[in-house]
């Protein structure tokens, strides 16, 4: 069964439910959203009021006696049931099941000791959370699977490239957190939240951590001799072609790591940038430098397949070379590049230069110390670009400091700092 064929909004029903035919509208007006699967409706129909009456019935016979609150459990339901709705309120009807998921899940947990009806709900709320993550996970290597198919190029016969790296990966993390999940029937709720943020403040901390080698291999110091300058967030128009000039001007060479969009824009200023001896790396299609740490494996496939193929297509230069939006790298970007035969580079000496406008404080942060093999990472597209650029250059010449050439390449010796 495909799940575009099931029409559930829920990663449950889109696993296990039956197919449903689309609604006879859908056949004259195409709907924007996923529709609900009638097995689906009928269930949520049915547990959300319930959930609701008997969480609303259980407080106000709490706070005020039964008498009254019996009286006052079906209107103050019928409010909740409104409110629901409008605290669940969006466009994306898959993000609306997500938010009231969460809320019961909330409140079950608030209430799981309570005993009899109360628990019995909190309960089924527990496992409906533990089976939509389970349909989530079974899904999510689904895709996984079909898109390597459709994509031999990024199906790399090793296991541990491309899309079987990706799936391991994925399956790695849904089995941890279901494995967390599993032990809260013995270990108690609480102990697996605490499990829970450990685990992922791991993660967290592995992938907005630039240096990291845990993810995959990055370089970040030269075996030769010579400084390699790199250059983030082009081609820009009006800085590209400045900083051209003063690379010229000092006889340096540099990688600039270009934005496939800006490629796009400007395909002029791509193919100059060759032109003149320098060379191109991928930056990722559209840049997306607050969520490509906690991008899925399909997106980044995306972001990164995307602006290979569109240098490759403008430029006819194949780039060899990758760095993440920031550096922050997800679960899933050491299998796409690998497959794509690109290496990820990172730096060792920044300025900050993409979030400041003082130049001069750039410069004191990359230059002081700077040694033989470092990769220096520097942005264009900023107000401070030319001045922080002609600065380095300036610096790296009156220091006698060697410039690398960027067809030597970094090391594929990772050094540490």
């Amino acid at each position: 069964m495909e799940a575009d064929d099931n029409r559930a909004v829920s990663a449950l029903f889109r696993v296990f439910g039956t197919s449903d035919q689309a609604p006879k509208a859908d056949r004259v007006e195409p709907t924007r959203h996923r529709g609900m699967h009638r097995g689906e409706l009928i269930f949520l129909a049915t547990l959300v009021p319930i959930t609701l009456l008997v969480a609303v019935g259980n407080e106000l016979v709490r706070w005020l006696g039964w008498g009254v609150g019996l009286l006052l459990t079906i209107p103050a339901s019928f409010i909740a049931l409104n409110l629901l709705a409008v605290i669940s309120a969006g466009k994306n009807s898959t993000r609306k099941w997500q938010r009231v998921l969460l809320l019961f899940v909330i409140w079950g947990y608030a209430r799981y000791q309570v005993g009899g009806v109360v628990s019995l709900l909190a309960w089924i709320w527990f496992l409906l959370a533990a089976l939509n993550g389970l349909a989530a996970g079974l899904l999510l290597l689904g895709k996984s699977v079909r898109l390597g198919l459709q994509q031999p190029n990024l199906s790399a016969s090793k296991p541990f490239h491309g899309t079987g790296l990706m799936i391991w990966r994925g399956s790695l993390l849904l089995i941890a957190h279901l494995g967390i999940i599993v032990a809260g029937f013995w270990i108690g709720w609480r102990w697996v939240m605490v499990a829970g943020a450990i685990l992922d403040l791991g993660c967290l901390g592995v992938v907005l951590n630039p240096s990291s080698q845990w993810l995959g291999q990055v370089i970040r110091r030269r075996s030769r001799e010579g400084i390699l300058i790199t250059i983030d967030d082009g081609p820009d128009p009006k800085d590209t072609p400045r900083i051209l000039d003063l690379l010229d001007t000092y006889q340096a060479k540099a990688i600039f790591f270009m934005i496939g969009e800006k490629v796009r824009r400007h395909p002029e200023l791509a193919r100059e940038v060759l032109r003149r001896g320098h060379e191109i790396g991928n930056h990722t299609m559209t840049h997306p430098q607050a969520t490509f740490w906690c991008a899925g494996p399909w997106r980044t496939r995306r972001e990164i397949v995307a602006c290979q193929k569109l240098i490759e297509e403008t430029t006819g230069f194949t780039p060899k070379w990758f760095r993440a939006p920031v550096g922050h790298r997800n679960w899933f970007t050491h299998p796409v590049a690998a497959a794509l035969g690109l290496q990820v580079m990172g730096w060792t000496r920044r300025g900050f230069d993409a979030i400041g406008n003082d130049a001069s404080k750039v410069l004191e942060r990359i230059i002081p110390d700077l040694t033989d093999r470092d990769i220096v990472l520097v942005h264009e597209a900023t107000p401070i670009a030319e001045e922080v650029m002609e600065g380095l250059l300036r610096a790296l010449a009156n220091q006698h400091h060697g410039l690398s050439d960027p067809e030597s390449g970094p090391s594929e010796k990772v050094c540490d700092s």
